[in-house]
This record gives C-alpha cells, sequence and structure tokens, in this order.
C-alpha cells in the first residue's frame, strides 16, 4: 500500500521515518505531495571520463571523477552525457517500508532520465547511519539540458509490507551500500561468483 502525505508527515514527525536536510525540517515536510516526497540534487556527482580506451570490467574497481558543483549553480548535461547524483537529503527506512525512486513528469518532459533502473530502496536501508540514495541521471535530450544543484528532479514514494523483513537489507551479506555519503559507481566486484 503506498503511503499517504498525511501518513508520511506522522512518520517523519515520529521518527520513524527519518530525512534530514540541509534545510529545516518544515521545508521537507512542504515537499511532500500526495502520496511521495520530492527530493534534490545534492553538490556531488561522478562521471566517467570522456576520454580514455579503458574497457569497463565488472571483475575490477571501477572508479569515476568526482565533480562539485556550489549550491543553486548549473551542471549541463550534454545529449547522452550520463553521470551519478547524489541526493541533498539523507534517509534511513524502517524494516516495514520499502521506498520507490520515480520520476518527475516535469523533469521527464525534458527528456533527461533519473535513476531509470535501480529504483527500488530495500527496508532498512542505511540502518543507524542515514544517507544518500545514489541517482542514475541522463540526457536523452537532442540538445544540453542545465540542471541546477537544489532542483527538485525526482520523489520518493513509500509502501507498508505486509510484515517486517526477515531479511533486511543490513543484514544481506550481499549489502554494498549502506552508510553511502557520497554517489557511488557500481560494487559488483564485490559480490561473488555465485551471484552474477
Amino acid at each position: 500500500m503506498i503511503l499517504s502525505d498525511k501518513t508520511i508527515k506522522n512518520l517523519i514527525k515520529s521518527k520513524k521515518l527519518i530525512v534530514e536536510s540541509e534545510y529545516w525540517i518544515n521545508d521537507v515536510l512542504n515537499n511532500i505531495a500526495c502520496a511521495s516526497l520530492d527530493i534534490r540534487l545534492w553538490n556531488y556527482f561522478k562521471i566517467f571520463p570522456k576520454k580514455t580506451n579503458k574497457i569497463i570490467n565488472l571483475d575490477s574497481k571501477i572508479e569515476l571523477e568526482e565533480k562539485y558543483i556550489k549550491d543553486w549553480e548549473y551542471l549541463i548535461l550534454q545529449p547522452w552525457d550520463f553521470c551519478l547524483w547524489a541526493t541533498k537529503e539523507k534517509f534511513w527506512i524502517p524494516e516495514n517500508i520499502v521506498a520507490r525512486v520515480e520520476w518527475r513528469s516535469s523533469i521527464w518532459r525534458l527528456w533527461i532520465l533519473i535513476h531509470i533502473t535501480a529504483w527500488f530502496i530495500d527496508p532498512w536501508f542505511w540502518l543507524n547511519s542515514p544517507s544518500t540514495i545514489t541517482l542514475e541521471i541522463k540526457n536523452i535530450n537532442t540538445v544540453p539540458v542545465a540542471l541546477k544543484i537544489g532542483s527538485k528532479v525526482c520523489q520518493l514514494a513509500l509502501e507498508t509490507m505486509n510484515e517486517s523483513a526477515e531479511m533486511p537489507y543490513n543484514k544481506k551479506p550481499s549489502a554494498k551500500y549502506n552508510w553511502q555519503q557520497k554517489p557511488q559507481e557500481s560494487k559488483i566486484k564485490l559480490e561473488s561468483n555465485n551471484n552474477i
């Protein structure tokens, strides 16, 4: 069942769902729509090096270039550019809720894809340490598009589970992205061969 605005607000106020922001808590509450919470772009993002002949190998560490942009400045995404970007908000998801990162229609109409693949967030993701969400962003427009730091580019929808997870994310042997603060590149190398 998807949670309503009233339920999301009550979960945040009671600290059963933690949303930390550089802004005041009232700003977080004001970003709650009828069934979701708008989330913003943070200052840090990562990109693949533009001029390289290096092949990405799933068995080796994948390293991207980290960039920083000041508040309210822009990153211009050229056509077909791709980057990993962190959210300004940090989250702690309880054991009986899953979250989904969903597109905002106004951003999609610019042909900017936000978090197009790994949109599902497990319960107890970031246990004991609220952390950012890494967004996968791609410009499939025919023209460059400027994205401003602090912009609300996507939304978080929350759903209750029929019962608490028996194996929440923080207890999974394969959990690789707990406690992330900046955008994280793929850590598939950390998986055993049995999981590939």
